[in-house]
């Protein structure tokens, strides 16, 4: 989505999305995750939001995939005690006496990752998303303006569903096909290869003790989305 909407703005972290808005930069396309939007301030009178969903268990599966193997500088230094100590705490009783020794202040997360099995390494990045990323896949709003967009449908029928988006925007005839063609470009030649935009992958990767262990920690998210579980 980011490579279809060109010139657009990424934020992650909350402060330098407050200064953005501020100091009234000009952006044509904004994009946020939850962590960083909030609704007591009043700062999108003058803006047209969508929110983009996937499948809770799949967004694990992605995360642990990427943080794993992707370019981000976080995974690849030191962990902060803060975190080692919040892994520690919530993986005590699921990681070995031997894997235990892995939660030390040389350890980096991406190494952490290809250290464990597949499904502590998933449990892990479940810990991660909530407690350290602040991960929150159910919106902090309801609003009828802002409109839903599912992952699974875009990656289905991405030319119509970005023609959809743009239309929600109130774009231009031209714009909706500007960005029509840029989604049916990026659909044959993808930017990125570590993640897999396959729908429902975690029907094929989680057990029982999966399962269990992100109900722990997530509930029942994914009905609340209104997915499958």
């Amino acid at each position: 989505m980011n490579a279809v909407f060109d010139e657009n703005t990424f934020y992650l972290d909350r402060n330098l999305f407050v200064e953005h808005l501020e100091q009234k930069k000009p952006g044509r396309f904004i994009s946020i995750n939850n962590k960083v939007f909030w609704p007591e301030r009043r700062i999108f009178q003058n803006s047209r939001m969508i929110h983009l969903i996937r499948h809770p268990k799949d967004t694990v599966i992605s995360g642990y995939h990427y943080h794993m193997k992707g370019p981000e500088q976080w995974t690849i230094e030191p962990m902060f005690r803060l975190q080692i100590y919040q892994l520690a705490f919530e993986l005590d009783r699921i990681y070995s006496d031997e894997e235990k020794k892995l939660l030390n202040p040389e350890m980096t997360y991406q190494n952490l990752l290809k250290a464990l099995p597949f499904d502590k390494g998933m449990m892990t990045e479940m810990v991660w998303l909530k407690f350290i990323e602040t991960y929150n896949p159910v919106p902090f709003y309801e609003s009828p303006l802002i409109e839903t967009f599912r992952f699974e449908d875009i990656v289905a029928d991405p030319v119509n569903r970005v023609a959809n988006i743009c239309r929600s925007w109130d774009l231009s005839d031209r714009e909706v096909e500007y960005y029509s063609e840029r989604a049916a470009h990026y659909e044959r030649k993808p930017t990125y290869e570590i993640r897999d935009k396959s729908p429902y992958q975690f029907r094929n990767c989680y057990d029982k003790s999966l399962d269990a262990f992100f109900d722990k920690h997530f509930g029942s998210v994914a009905a609340r989305l209104e997915y499958p579980e």
